[in-house]
């Protein structure tokens, strides 16, 4: 697949650290006296931020949820590593995956990257279940964080969710060569989730929820498949799901800036095939740039974005 027709022009993100070399020419192993004083006279070299791309992208891996024909787990996969090797990405948040697929992207991945996966459970009156990918098979679908350098404390959080229905997990985890930045995984409920209260929205509840976790956090990126249509998209008549304080307005303004938004406008390109931005990457680190990119192995685009840790 090739990256340019899948994304687009892309800026190499700002700078590689500036490195001191020091040579020494001579034939002994011993520093003269004004070699010595040469290197007491430098000034010290502060390192650059280093660039965090952070992925998000619902896989649509879960044939019998509508995914069937959208491509095998290692074209799916494939599409992960494709964003690894041309735009730099360092951590992904993945929603709708199955098991057997994360196996795949890992190997491809290779040592030195670390993961949490969470699956997904049906409730019904209260009893649950984890969800396969296929009935009747003991392969789970789930939500995933990966990061470049490992993770620690990765854990779940609990949310709002449906008493009959199918539950999804908000979980988050600590990437310690990043800063220490916590990644958190997002897949909100839909409108409808609930047969036997179809009317009830649990995003609401759902989105106040993360944003007390999230705000707990010195450095966060948190995003994911929110099920939920921007607070400033015409007519929207479910605005009102999203709290207080999560969706900044701008510069200065309470919340997180999102990926893609620009200026006051809490709104962004289409990141599902049916034309919405249902998709969001919301950080507290200064953004260094935003890409959306769509893909034939899902109806969900793949959004990217980079941030400044370090």
């Amino acid at each position: 697949m090739n990256a340019m027709n899948l994304f687009g022009t892309l800026r190499r993100p700002a700078g590689a650290l500036s490195v001191l070399v020091l040579l020494l020419v001579g034939a002994t192993a011993v520093p003269s006296a004004q070699a010595v004083a040469q290197v007491a006279q430098v000034a010290p070299v502060v390192a650059e931020p280093k660039n965090l791309q952070v992925m998000s992208w619902n896989m649509c891996d879960v044939p019998r949820w509508g995914c069937t024909g959208t491509g095998t787990s290692a074209q799916k996969a494939g599409v992960v590593k494709m964003h690894v090797d041309n735009t730099w990405v360092h951590a992904v948040l993945l929603q709708e995956v199955c098991e057997n697929t994360l196996a795949t992207l890992m190997t491809e991945l290779g040592p030195g990257w670390g993961k949490a996966f969470h699956p997904y459970r049906w409730s019904q009156n209260g009893v649950k279940h984890d969800s396969p990918c296929v009935e009747g098979q003991p392969e789970r679908a789930g939500t995933a964080i990966i990061v470049k350098g490992g993770i620690q404390d990765a854990r779940t959080y609990p949310t709002t969710q449906p008493w009959t229905g199918l539950q999804a997990p908000f979980h988050c985890a600590t990437a310690p060569y990043w800063d220490s930045i916590r990644l958190c995984n997002v897949h909100a409920s839909w409108l409808g989730i609930n047969p036997d209260h179809p009317t009830w929205d649990y995003r609401d509840d759902q989105f106040a929820e993360i944003k007390a976790v999230v705000d707990q956090f010195p450095r966060t990126v948190f995003g994911g498949d929110f099920n939920a249509k921007s607070p400033d998209a015409p007519d929207n008549a479910h605005a009102w799901v999203w709290p207080q304080g999560l969706y900044s307005q701008g510069p200065g303004t309470e919340g997180y800036q999102e990926c893609d938004q620009t200026g006051t406008s809490r709104t962004g390109r289409p990141t599902h095939g049916s034309g919405v931005k249902i998709d969001y990457l919301f950080s507290s680190e200064t953004r260094r740039w935003c890409a959306v990119a769509d893909s034939v192995y899902s109806d969900h685009h793949v959004v990217i974005e980079s941030v400044a840790v370090g």
